[in-house]
């Protein structure tokens, strides 16, 4: 099987047409050095044809007490929004972390308990084995 017989697989895309570079002719930027002038001529503007002023733009005023409560609220929004967001990720991340716990937990109190249990039946059969001697060396007829 010659490459060129081989189809590629429908999912790989393929170049199906060639694209050439538009060329853009150099435009030739002006020289700053040669445009700008010796001075620059200087026409006095009257007062009423001079464009208002930033202190004109009427701002509604705000107390410290608005602006503090504004604040607050953006802030208790914002603590919301992140909430929203971090939920499903938090349960799932605690889920996994609570499990592990758990799971460390489990183990720890299988071995306590197990240590436990073993002492206990240790101690049982520590106790019917010594009754069953004394009870070869001395039968309960004879005792007493």
């Amino acid at each position: 099987m010659q490459p060129s017989d081989r189809q590629p697989p429908r999912f790989v895309p393929t170049l199906t047409e060639v694209v050439e570079p538009a060329v853009v002719p150099p435009t030739r930027l002006p020289d700053p050095a040669q445009d700008v002038p010796d001075q620059v001529p200087v026409q006095p503007v009257s007062v009423a044809e001079a464009p208002p002023t930033p202190a004109s733009v009427s701002v509604p005023a705000m107390t410290p007490d608005a602006l503090r409560d504004q604040g607050l609220a953006l802030a208790q929004t914002l603590q919301l929004r992140v909430m929203e967001r971090l939920d499903g990720v938090l349960e799932e991340r605690l889920r996994y972390a609570l499990a592990d716990v758990v799971q460390l937990q489990t183990q720890a109190l299988y071995q306590s308990i197990r240590q436990e249990v073993e002492g206990l039946v240790s101690a049982a059969v520590n106790e019917a084995v010594a009754q069953e001697l004394a009870d070869l060396r001395y039968p309960p007829a004879t005792r007493g």
